[in-house]
């Protein structure tokens, strides 16, 4: 994968555009290897993901949270991509969300 396509695949994968829509994210910057955006209010107070490709086509997701050290999830498979997120913002990634 070149240029945005990691960026654009890992949005597919979190939702797309219902992603977008139903958590606020927004200043979305792709790179070669990854996807990173800021949100608005949530639970869990994360003010930025960043979402890497890493070897082994698996992902390391990263969240920023005011007060507070940053949190990274390693070894993330695209199919897990949307629960993570929703476990460690407590925004829902669609109307049939899974957060706690």
């Amino acid at each position: 994968m070149t240029g945005f396509t990691v960026a654009k695949a890992i949005l597919e994968q979190l939702g797309g555009e219902r992603f977008v829509m139903m958590t606020g994210a927004k200043n979305l910057t792709g790179s070669d290897d990854g996807l990173s955006f800021q949100l608005g209010d949530n639970p869990r107070r994360v003010t930025h993901v960043r979402v890497t490709l890493i070897p082994n086509a698996v992902y390391s997701v990263t969240f920023f949270a005011r007060g507070k050290a940053p949190e990274i999830v390693s070894g993330v498979y695209a199919d897990s991509l949307a629960e993570i997120f929703e476990s460690r913002t407590g925004l829902y990634t669609s109307l049939g969300g899974r957060a706690a």
